[in-house]
């Protein structure tokens, strides 16, 4: 069909290259995904006998009382409750001997500020004449945090999150680049070949030219997306973590990125058209993405710079609600495919009124 002759000249040409793309895409989420459980591991940062001893802390006042319950030992006489500032215990602020029930209530003062202490409750079993000691179990007020959740403000012990951690670090910088580079290069080798000419010669329209170009790139794109997100379910799947994701949630935290790429392709095709010149067309598209990049990272990483999230793509992008089954924004959705049209747009004015060398 004449409509879509550009098109399958353009993947007649390309093919290879965007299959071993799909290829490096496949291992890049199989291998990352199999690390998890290694990963969720190193993580783990669970005070000794955790499991042993509960916590309710109820506010009184000014301050929290600090109920706890724990786990019988067998043959012990009594317990001892060591206080402490930090899980090293190594110079308890306070300690309570004797204690003869599975519980205790502990007071603790507000701070200065208003805020709860973070205090650490360890319970030593005490038996025998001799008084032998027996460690039950430590536990602290305060809901405890790895140093990633506290830099990203996630859990990335679990799966969700673990993934959060390939589609904010690695996914918009591998797939941005690349569609960047084969949307560039779709337009701009036919300016520098001396063959725009020759296809524009034909019955074939220059908005149909730019809309087919457009159109196999948006497409392969969303190829890409739905085989990343079949095998990230398989990779899921394979760690033993299905159970804790919905396959749905997989596929669509994914799929969701493709209006981010949308904006990338119109935006690379523009400065294909504009410039003529596939090295400084890449250049400044591979510097929008950059640019992107570096204000969503910080964004992400100050709190004190979080308004500037609004001002990148990829903040539209929300893949945090689809994995955790939230309510996701079809306003942020349509936002960016309304900018990649507009950017089409400009494009397409662009190209009409451009004088084509012969």
């Amino acid at each position: 069909m004449k409509i879509v002759k550009t098109m399958m000249m353009e993947l007649k040409n390309s093919w290879r290259g965007y299959g071993l793309f799909i290829l490096v895409v496949i291992l890049l989420i199989g291998g990352f995904t199999q690390a998890f459980p290694a990963f969720s591991e190193a993580f783990e940062d669970e005070l000794d006998g955790s499991e042993n001893i509960e916590v309710d802390v109820v506010e009184d006042g000014g301050g929290v009382i600090v109920r706890l319950s724990w786990v019988e030992i067998d043959d012990a006489e009594n317990y001892t409750l060591l206080v402490g500032a930090s899980p090293q215990m190594i110079v308890p602020i306070d300690r309570v001997d004797g204690i003869q029930e599975m519980h205790y209530e502990y007071y603790t003062p507000y701070d200065e500020d208003g805020s709860m202490p973070e205090t650490y409750f360890a319970v030593v079993a005490v038996s025998g004449e001799e008084r032998e000691n027996e460690f039950v179990g430590m536990e602290t007020n305060i809901d405890r945090r790895s140093p990633l959740e506290e830099l990203w403000g996630m859990d990335y012990g679990d799966i969700q999150g673990f993934i959060s951690v390939l589609w904010d670090m690695w996914w918009f910088l591998l797939i941005g680049l690349y569609v960047g580079y084969i949307s560039v290069n779709s337009v701009s080798k036919d300016f520098e070949e001396d063959r725009m000419d020759i296809l524009l010669s034909k019955p074939i329209s220059r908005k149909q030219y730019l809309l087919e170009k457009f159109s196999l790139v948006a497409g392969y794109t969303l190829f890409l997306m739905i085989i990343a997100g079949l095998v990230l379910i398989g990779s899921v799947y394979s760690v033993g973590e299905l159970g804790n994701v919905t396959s749905s949630a997989l596929v669509l935290s994914a799929v969701l990125s493709w209006p981010v790429f949308l904006v990338i392709i119109a935006f690379s095709i523009l400065a294909a058209v504009y410039l003529e010149d596939s090295k400084k067309a890449m250049g400044l598209s591979f510097i929008f993405i950059l640019v992107e990049f570096g204000i969503h990272l910080v964004g992400d990483i100050s709190d004190s710079l979080k308004h500037v999230r609004p001002y990148t793509i990829i903040s539209y992008w929300d893949h945090e609600a689809a994995l955790y089954g939230e309510a996701i924004s079809l306003v942020d959705v349509g936002f960016l495919i309304v900018i990649a049209v507009v950017i089409f747009v400009v494009t397409l004015k662009l190209f009409e009124r451009k004088d084509i060398p012969t």
